[in-house]
């Protein structure tokens, strides 16, 4: 395994763009692997890495269509950030410490530590924030060709999830990260403490991952059992989804809970009680940490006049907007173009 200390603000097959003012300035660096790798050879690398942001740590491993890394982050402060996965892939991820809000297409998402979920990327970016200044994750990409092989045979779960990526649709196999039991944290120490080396190494990593893979779907069908889920409450859950994707995008005229009752077919009462389970909040309380978080992102990255960017999320004044964005964040709109991070 080579080691090797480098500095630079993209990272492996990833592009992160250190977010610090309007007019961003970046390094876009190449890894030092060769574009093509043979199927039948384990490439390993660690490295120390040095950004701008903060500090990492990351090993690495590539064999048979698939790459599994680990990854430790050191962060200077609480950063926005873009990242662009520009190939199709399959991503077994593992979020070990650190909390982040990750924005993708429109919607927003909570990641928190010790919390895994399976992800067919289909070449998307993101936006993300680190809400702590430790980060550590774990992730096993497989190609969507070598995913068919290994979960063509699975179970009810792994065939429904790749059912939905051979049509090319993005899919999670969760609509909640589930939390990482102590069986699926020993199988990635065995592969963070593999002591085999060569050919036997890339066995081992190979069993291990589709091991991972199995823990997983088998930890989806527990929390579906555990949680009552049947076709009805299975219905529930993608109306209350629907109810978060709605209110996001009709922010800036949001309907009532009477009107959202009625979009998505769900009675008031459930609509309250099972948006506060999944979400954490309730319906106007997440839409107003939405408008938010939004307009802390476009102060930061676009030219918009404060006001228009009030308007357009919702609010019914300037100082409206103002007062809000103070509460939430300690600082006025204007302070919050010129900081590093609301």
């Amino acid at each position: 395994m080579t080691t090797v200390r480098i500095s630079f603000l993209t990272l492996l097959d990833n592009v992160y763009l250190d977010i610090m003012s309007e007019s961003v300035q970046y390094t876009a660096y190449e890894h030092p692997f060769p574009d093509s790798i043979p199927s039948d050879t384990l490439y390993e690398q660690s490295a120390e890495i040095d950004l701008s942001y903060g500090r990492q740590e990351v090993k690495r491993w590539f064999f048979d269509g698939i790459l599994v890394h680990h990854t430790k982050t050191q962060f200077l402060d609480n950063f926005c950030f873009e990242k662009q996965n520009p190939d199709k892939m399959v991503s077994l991820s593992f979020n070990l410490e650190g909390n982040y809000e990750i924005y993708q297409q429109g919607k927003s998402y909570h990641v928190q530590k010790g919390q895994h979920n399976i992800i067919h990327t289909r070449g998307y970016g993101n936006t993300f924030k680190n809400k702590d200044l430790v980060g550590e994750t774990f992730n096993i990409e497989i190609s969507p060709e070598a995913f068919y092989r290994i979960a063509k045979d699975g179970n009810a779960v792994l065939r429904q999830f790749l059912e939905r990526m051979l049509k090319d649709e993005p899919v999670v196999l969760s609509p909640v990260s589930l939390t990482i039991h102590p069986d699926l944290m020993s199988s990635i120490r065995s592969i963070l403490h593999c002591p085999y080396t060569g050919s036997m190494k890339k066995l081992f990593l190979l069993s291990k991952s589709i091991e991972i893979l199995v823990l997983q779907a088998e930890a989806y069908d527990r929390y579906l059992i555990q949680n009552g889920e049947n076709a009805k409450k299975q219905k529930e859950m993608d109306q209350l989804v629907y109810a978060r994707e709605f209110m996001e995008q009709h922010m800036a005229n949001p309907p009532s809970l009477s009107e959202l009752s009625r979009e998505i077919g769900l009675n008031e009462y459930k609509l309250k009680r099972g948006f506060k389970e999944l979400y954490g909040s309730t319906v106007f309380g997440y839409l107003s940490d939405f408008r938010l978080e939004r307009a802390c992102w476009e102060l930061q990255n676009s030219s918009k006049p404060i006001g228009e960017i009030a308007m357009d999320l919702g609010y019914s004044s300037s100082q409206h907007f103002s007062n809000a964005f103070k509460k939430k964040f300690g600082m006025s709109p204007s302070e919050a173009r010129i900081v590093v991070s609301c």
